[in-house]
């Protein structure tokens, strides 16, 4: 028994196709908004933490660098194990790229953090300056 071509249903299932995409298509900022929500605040202090351990070790180098001694030496040591949690970051931002973010959504995220953490400009840009 040979099928018919039926033109009324290729159409059907090409509109509930096209309807599809466009809803999904719709649906990933939606998506994008709440895992960036669900997720701020965690992402927030990470990025904080491995901000200072990253921040003490380059202060702890330094000192090393310009004045060795082995109190400087136990210093230095001491900011590379607290460069640790710099690891946990980096797994859970990998895990939102996962999850569908963007870079440029991360970024969001890290500044968004910075900014509430902050109660002034003089206290952002401290939180991007290097001091020795």
């Amino acid at each position: 028994m040979r099928s018919r071509f039926q033109p009324e249903r290729i159409a059907t299932h090409l509109v509930a196709l096209l309807v599809g995409a466009l809803i999904a298509w719709l649906a990933l900022p939606l998506w994008r908004e709440m895992v960036m929500g669900w997720n701020q605040e965690r992402y927030g202090l990470l990025v904080e933490q491995c901000d200072g351990a990253m921040r003490d070790h380059y202060q702890a180098k330094q000192t090393a660098a310009l004045a060795p001694s082995a109190d400087g030496a136990r210093a230095l040591a001491a900011s590379e194990i607290g460069l640790i949690i710099c690891q946990d970051y980096d797994l859970h931002q990998k895990k939102l790229l996962q999850w569908g973010l963007s870079e440029n959504e991360l970024a969001q995220m890290r500044l968004r953090a910075i900014e509430a953490r902050a109660s002034d400009l003089q206290e952002v840009i401290e939180t991007h300056e290097i001091r020795f």
